[in-house]
């Protein structure tokens, strides 16, 4: 019984070893991205053309530009600190904000798909590195 246990525990760990070579989020997500397209917001797409910079000291800065309800594009400025972490699935990173401003204090934690080192997605658009 036991020969027959080792190897399938040896199969397992192997298996765990490499589901724990976790994507590497802070360096995969460093850097200027740009994203446009059609995002899913409940019911409703919304056009967007957004810029992020997420810097390696931790800090970041968005432009998030849409069109609102009545048709005009709208800009908001955002800027604060940034972490991230391993997601559950294979290339997903939990990417984390929280930022302060006259408004008040505000965080928030997005799951991102890592597909290569230029591209990464979030609600469905794939945003792309900018040189």
């Amino acid at each position: 019984m036991r020969r027959i246990l080792l190897p399938l525990l040896a199969a397992l760990f192997g298996s765990a070893g490499i589901a724990s070579a976790a994507t590497d989020c802070r360096s995969a997500l460093t850097g200027r991205w740009a994203t446009k397209g059609d995002v899913a917001m409940g019911p409703m797409k919304v056009k967007v053309d957004n810029l992020d910079a997420y810097n390696a000291d931790g800090s970041f800065r968005a432009v998030r530009r849409f069109v609102n309800q009545e048709g005009k594009w709208e800009e908001q400025v955002t800027s604060g600190q940034w972490t991230t972490k391993p997601g559950a699935g294979a290339g997903e990173c939990v990417l984390e904000m929280s930022s302060k401003s006259e408004f008040g204090n505000s965080s928030s934690s997005t799951t991102v798909t890592v597909v290569d080192r230029n591209t990464f997605r979030s609600f469905g658009v794939d945003a792309k590195r900018v040189r």
